[in-house]
């Protein structure tokens, strides 16, 4: 989570360094433990320095090796490796700093490093013998850089804030980030960031710009992640369970505390266990987070939503703790913090964990994040995928039983499972929007939306539509679809930039390059056995929890997202009437809408149907907060 900047001017000009007073200080606004400047010439780098891995107490950044000058955010998972690699026989690995080894890997590899490394970074190099910046994120995009380019100047950073305050720099607002921010309540896009002038490197990118000449080259497509054949379910899981383990080892490379979700499903469940036995082999133990508030009289503590995380907590002594959020804590997160800054997936659970484990000294937060989407994938687009197969017999077995529990004719259910299960996967999207029951969206509609800016709204909600909707026809290529489309890169990005404050990283083993290239090459029918889902996953998580947990787990969470949103409606209630007294974001959001939904209940039906348009509301006021005129 260390901050880094870069700038270059690309007419040769020697950088003014007093510009940069401002955008150094907001870069260690967090307080961090170290900082450095390099400045020579048309170029500087920066850097604010977050203690975690033992490693990172060695580091001296920006730091030189030869003509090359880096500054990174970066944890290496392949050190000996690339050790190895690079015939570095000199110091014990333990002395090596990650930055040493990726400067190496430039020398040695120049553009084509970042293939070698794995793990979480960010980086940018400054090659003074050819007056070259090359930057690069990690395979996943854990780790985020935003660049700001025209043709005299070339500016970089970790942090949206940062860039904000470079004098040269203009802030005006990408009004197609916003619009995509109202469809999706969270800003899913590759590139875009909310300002027109600051760009988003991709993950598993590089960008290289010299004076003349400008090259972004993907160095990794997860699409050519190779097939993997075993012999039977059962080694395929070993090996899945083999990879956890790594993954997890690779995230406990700390100093500090480390501290985890557990919410009692699958995803965090795992990681939680696996991290906690290993700190115990070694004298620490874990500090779990439910997002769930303690239960009180009103509640049912042996609900599963309560019962199972403090049941598998008090079986691996794990420390558990709750969650408590009020109306007040979300309109205080509305008020205060922007979306513009990076965090627009607005968790509003994650800020009472983040000041939890600061308080106990944690610099690590684990997270089961993206493993629904992959590791643990609930195999939606299982059947069409058993046709492609060719596994016709298989199929219409299966879809024939589901079809026997189903009431009514029985030739009908037959037929319309084979046509919502397979055909409609199958169909190639320019025709899926006219196929009927296709489950694509009505007219869309947004009704806090300013008139003038509702059209470009419509319009990024109806092609998110064409993109998204259509499930895809095997099991690869649906969780492909989840890669890209931007929900997890949304999440990652936005819990960086919200923990930064409080001096914590997030870490995600489920991301990890090597279960992200293996699941991808799993055959499809691994993932699904006798109608359980997430089947591959539950096999090798086996001896991890209870049996009851494993095999009967669900995500159904209605407890918690039900208080959620009323905590959401009360804290729009209470922005309401502040808000009057402002005149903001009138552009995009249509107030005058708002404030009639909020303020007068008849016009809907009941209280709940109120309830649901919570996060509507709340979206429109992160605007309103966020950009004010």
């Amino acid at each position: 989570m260390s901050g880094i900047f870069a700038t270059c001017n690309r007419n040769g000009q020697p950088i003014i360094e007093a510009k940069l007073d401002g955008v150094l200080s907001e870069l260690s606004r967090w307080q961090p433990d170290n900082k450095g400047v390099w400045c020579n010439g048309s170029a500087a780098l920066a850097h604010a320095m977050l203690w975690n891995t033992p490693e990172s107490k060695l580091e001296r950044l920006p730091d030189t090796l030869g003509q090359l000058v880096i500054t990174m955010d970066a944890r290496l998972d392949n050190r000996q490796e690339l050790a190895d690699l690079l015939a570095m026989k000199a110091n014990p690995l333990s002395q090596v700093t990650d930055s040493s080894l990726i400067l190496a890997a430039y020398e040695r590899w120049g553009e084509d490093c970042p293939k070698y490394l794995l793990g979480d970074f960010a980086f940018v190099i400054w090659d003074r013998s050819k007056e070259k910046i090359f930057c690069a994120r990690d395979h996943l995009g854990i780790k985020q850089i935003y660049y700001h380019l025209t043709d005299k100047l070339f500016v970089c950073s970790n942090d949206l804030k940062t860039l904000e305050q470079h004098p040269d720099i203009p802030g005006d607002i990408c009004d197609e980030a916003v619009a995509n921010y109202f469809v999706h309540s969270e800003l899913r896009h590759p590139t875009l960031t909310f300002f027109k002038r600051i760009t988003k490197l991709e993950p598993a990118h590089s960008l290289s710009v010299t004076a003349g000449k400008i090259r972004t080259k993907r160095y990794w497509r997860p699409k050519d992640a190779p097939r993997v054949k075993f012999e039977d379910a059962e080694t395929y899981a070993e090996k899945l369970r083999e990879l956890l383990d790594l993954a997890v080892e690779a995230r406990l490379r700390s100093d500090y505390p480390i501290t985890s979700h557990l919410s009692g499903g699958l995803d965090s469940s795992t990681i939680a266990v696996l991290a906690s036995r290993k700190l115990r082999d070694r004298g620490e133990r874990l500090l779990a987070f439910n997002w769930l508030h303690e239960p009180t009289e009103e509640d049912d503590p042996d609900h599963y939503e309560w019962a199972n995380s403090r049941a598998i907590a008090e079986k691996e002594g794990i420390m558990h703790s709750y969650v408590s959020l009020s109306a007040e804590d979300i309109f205080r997160f509305l008020r205060t913090d922007s979306i513009a800054d990076g965090d627009s997936a607005r968790f509003w659970y994650e800020y009472q964990i983040h000041t939890a484990a600061q308080e106990i000294g944690s610099r690590t937060l684990l997270s089961g994040w993206g493993g629904d989407e992959l590791a643990t994938y609930y195999g939606e687009a299982y059947y069409s995928d058993l046709l492609c197969q060719g596994r016709i017999f298989t199929l219409l077995k299966e879809v024939g039983q589901i079809a026997a529990k189903q009431k009514g004719n029985s030739a009908r259910r037959l037929a319309g499972n084979l046509y919502h299960l397979v055909l409609l996967p199958l169909t190639p999207r320019s025709l899926y929007q006219f196929m009927p029951r296709n489950q694509c969206p009505g007219k869309p509609s947004f009704p806090f939306v300013n008139k003038d800016f509702l059209p470009l709204v419509i319009r990024e909600a109806k092609k998110e539509a064409v993109l998204t909707m259509q499930p895809q026809p095997t099991i690869r290529r649906h969780m492909l679809a989840n890669l890209k489309n931007g929900h997890i890169q949304s999440r990652v990005e936005s819990w960086h930039a919200a923990a930064l404050k409080n001096r914590l990283e997030y870490s995600y083993p489920l991301l990890d390059k090597r279960i992200v290239e293996f699941i991808l090459g799993v055959p499809g029918q691994y993932f699904v056995d006798d109608y359980r889902t997430r089947y591959l996953f539950r096999q090798a998580a086996k001896g991890l929890m209870p049996d009851s947990i494993l095999w009967n787990n669900s995500k159904r969470e209605k407890n918690r997202v039900d208080r959620l949103l009323t905590l959401m409606y009360n804290a729009c209630q209470m922005e309401a009437y502040t808000e009057k007294l402002n005149n903001r974001a009138s552009r995009y959001v249509n107030k005058k809408k708002l404030l009639e939904v909020l303020e007068n209940e008849k016009a809907h039906s009941s209280k709940k149907e109120i309830i649901e348009n919570s996060i509507a509301m709340a979206t429109a006021f992160s605007v309103m907060s966020s950009f004010d005129n």
